[in-house]
């Protein structure tokens, strides 16, 4: 995951972010507890968008304790008591894709880079071999279509639906995660789908003059379009369409911070990225 998905705190109430900020510091504890320390580092706000919203869905109550930071002993977190396997879950996730993004910067980096890749691949493949016994069918899903996206990348695809369309089915799979009701996993996969092709398409809006200097796959590149009005445009119609699904999810709680994120969050991140590139011309 790419770390795009975030709050935007300006219109988020006091207690909404101190509840965003309990779970975002619940998801680093479960990471450490699970797979060590330095598993902590690769903590992201996508990963912990992935808990709040499964969690959201759920009518268990939540709790938070105030307990000192790992990392800052001189500050109090907020942290949810008991255990959530919402947030057991997207600890899980954030294993497998980080093993995965690894092996496919490696691809695409230069001598030095790579090499710091492989080492870095090496330091956690014992996450990664742990998370995918926790999580076998999730791990086969991510293996599958991580290759099709490493496929479409490898037939420089000018395709920009083709390209996202990988991540956009691999996002709708696990956002559905453990969804028996049909109609309920059509609309959870719905919004995984949109949320994956947004992703998809803001990360390679984000690198896109990166990879004109370094000759890296983008398929906005291959196929002639960049045009940053129009990217802009499509992203936030693909954030529109994510809305729509969201307004048939029953949501039972956080209800204000998904809101946030879903309406807001993927708004302004957008434009955001879109000065960025601006900036570049």
């Amino acid at each position: 995951m790419f770390g795009y998905i975030r709050t935007h705190r300006p219109e988020l109430k006091v207690c909404e972010d101190e509840t965003y900020k309990g779970i975002y510091c619940s998801l680093c504890k479960e990471l450490g507890k699970r797979y060590g320390v330095m598993s902590r580092l690769f903590l992201s706000y996508d990963s912990t968008f992935l808990a709040l919203a499964l969690m959201a869905l759920s009518e268990e109550k939540l709790c938070f304790n105030q307990k000192r930071c790992p990392f800052n002993p001189a500050k109090k977190c907020n942290f949810c008591t008991g255990e959530h396997d919402e947030i057991a879950y997207a600890a899980d996730i954030s294993v497998l894709l980080l093993y995965h993004k690894i092996r496919d910067n490696i691809k695409d980096s230069t001598l030095f880079k790579a090499i710091l890749y492989r080492i870095l691949l090496v330091l956690i493949i014992r996450s990664y071999k742990k998370a995918e016994k926790l999580r076998p069918d999730a791990a086969i899903i991510i293996k599958e279509y991580m290759q099709m996206q490493s496929d479409v990348e490898e037939k420089q695809s000018d395709s920009i639906d083709e390209a996202a369309e990988p991540t956009a089915i691999l996002l709708g799979k696990l956002y559905s995660h453990n969804e028996t009701d049909s109609d309920k996993k059509r609309v959870r996969e719905r919004v995984g789908y949109c949320l994956g092709r947004w992703i998809y398409m803001i990360d390679a809006f984000d690198d896109i003059e990166k990879d004109r200097k370094s000759g890296n796959y983008n398929p906005f590149l291959l196929s002639g379009q960049d045009n940053y009005e129009k990217i802009k445009g499509d992203l936030l119609m693909t954030a529109g369409e994510l809305a729509k699904a969201y307004d048939l999810l029953e949501i039972k709680k956080f209800g204000g911070i998904t809101k946030n994120i879903v309406y807001d969050g993927l708004y302004y991140e957008t434009l955001k990225v879109y000065e960025r590139r601006k900036s570049d011309e």
